[in-house]
């Protein structure tokens, strides 16, 4: 089966020459039939001249048919012209009279639907002058035109079924074709979906892992390069080496808390679950985040306003996205905020959800680092949530993030109940396009 179907396909994909295999056929029984024919005019002083017509009007039967499939009229109007031969010269039947059917179910599978209808009208009017033409006269007026509509009726049946056949054939195809379409396009939909799911799978995991990482890393760089600078400077060495022992402390606190979250993050991935499936931080958890920011050498202040009771309760992507906003602006702090630098961190609950506001003293927006990751992915925390972000320089000095997390099916921008403190002082939004250009 497999072999007989290579070489149904190699067929359909060569139509020419299937469509000559069948010519050729055809070019044989209409030479028979004309052979017969040309013998009994033989026996009536016919010469060579007619033997010859006889094979060029057999073979016009022919020929025509190597174009059934891929040129259908032009295939028809060259048949017409030797069955309008036929018609004039001889009262019978011919084998070529085969190719009649077979065009016109070529033509209304391969032709266009007009060309179709109007050769299927030809294909009746030639077989209603057939049926006169080859009925038998010798019997009388009356049983010639019996003859001739029963004629008439069945060449005509041959021809709309031959027809018909061509067309349910057609349509057929077009199905198939419409099905095969869609299939394909729904497959490369699928295909689009699956990319679209590994670059947010790509780029959730991207964001967790610096989440974790990079305000870790912060905090131990700061402390180590706070131990190498306590350890420069004179003083009582007892004092230093306990203030040394502290800062080892914070940092073996802070690598072992990175490497628990970062542990549950591969562990939820390799068992196959989503990143967010992975344990994550909660609302709750931002005071001991301040705290530990603070104990690691960041002056660091936190005041919430507000009860979350007047609000819907928030979401754990919600509350998850809060923690790692306030994280991520309190490592940019430090990265970016310079020495002496003091921080504030702000949570206001209103009816309508939670605004962040995260803010320092520090020197703002000076260099770019090129990366701009954390803020990238503050953004795209915020977007999932359907809430804004504003990260920009202050016109007294400093950075603040301001970030509003709505809740109840709301959305834009969250105003606080009541007036925030420092209003007056918050600069322009020169820093919205922070994650492009300030390297935070």
């Amino acid at each position: 089966m497999p072999r007989v179907k290579q070489v149904s396909d190699w067929f359909g994909a060569h139509p020419m020459f299937a469509d000559s295999v069948w010519a050729g056929f055809i070019a044989v029984v209409s030479l028979l039939g004309a052979a017969s024919i040309s013998g009994r005019w033989d026996s009536a002083g016919s010469g060579p001249i007619l033997d010859i017509l006889y094979i060029v009007w057999a073979l016009s039967y022919a020929v025509p048919m190597i174009w059934r499939r891929t040129r259908p009229v032009l295939a028809c109007w060259l048949l017409l012209i030797p069955h309008l031969v036929q018609l004039m010269v001889i009262t019978q039947p011919m084998p070529g009279n085969i190719t009649v059917p077979m065009m016109m179910y070529a033509v209304a599978v391969h032709g266009s639907p007009r060309a179709g209808r109007i050769w299927l009208g030809v294909g009746v009017l030639a077989a209603a002058a057939a049926a006169l033409r080859w009925s038998y006269r010798g019997n009388g007026a009356e049983q010639y035109w019996t003859v001739a509509v029963f004629n008439a009726f069945a060449l005509s049946a041959l021809v709309v079924a031959s027809w018909l056949l061509g067309a349910f054939n057609r349509e057929r195809h077009a199905t198939v074709a419409s099905l095969r379409d869609r299939a394909e396009a729904l497959e490369r939909e699928r295909d689009r979906f699956a990319e679209l799911a590994a670059e947010q799978e790509r780029s959730r995991i991207s964001r967790e892992m610096h989440d974790v990482v990079a305000h870790s890393l912060s905090v131990i760089v700061v402390q180590t390069d706070g131990i190498r600078y306590a350890l420069d400077q004179p003083g009582d060495p007892a004092a230093q080496v306990e203030q040394a022992r502290g800062a080892l402390d914070t940092i073996g606190q802070t690598a072992r808390t990175a490497l628990r979250d970062t542990r549950a993050l591969v562990g939820a991935l390799r068992d196959g679950e989503s990143v967010e499936m992975a344990p994550q931080p909660q609302l709750d958890d931002i005071p001991q985040l301040v705290a530990s920011t603070a104990n690691s050498g960041l002056p660091v202040e936190l005041t919430i306003d507000g009860d979350p009771a007047w609000h819907a309760p928030l979401g754990p992507a919600q509350q998850a996205a809060a923690y790692r906003i306030v994280q991520e602006s309190l490592t940019n702090v430090i990265k970016h905020a310079g020495p002496g630098a003091q921080a504030w961190v702000r949570l206001i609950h209103d009816p309508a959800g939670l605004t962040i506001w995260v803010r320092d003293d520090g020197q703002g927006t000076q260099t770019n680092d090129g990366l701009g990751h954390g803020l990238i992915g503050m953004r795209e925390r915020v977007a999932s949530s359907h809430g804004t972000l504003t990260a920009r320089n202050r016109l007294d000095g400093g950075f603040e993030v301001i970030a509003t997390l709505p809740v109840g099916g709301q959305s834009g921008t969250v105003e606080p109940a009541g007036p925030r403190p420092d209003t007056h002082r918050w600069g322009t939004d020169n820093g919205r396009k922070g994650d492009e250009d300030n390297g935070r």
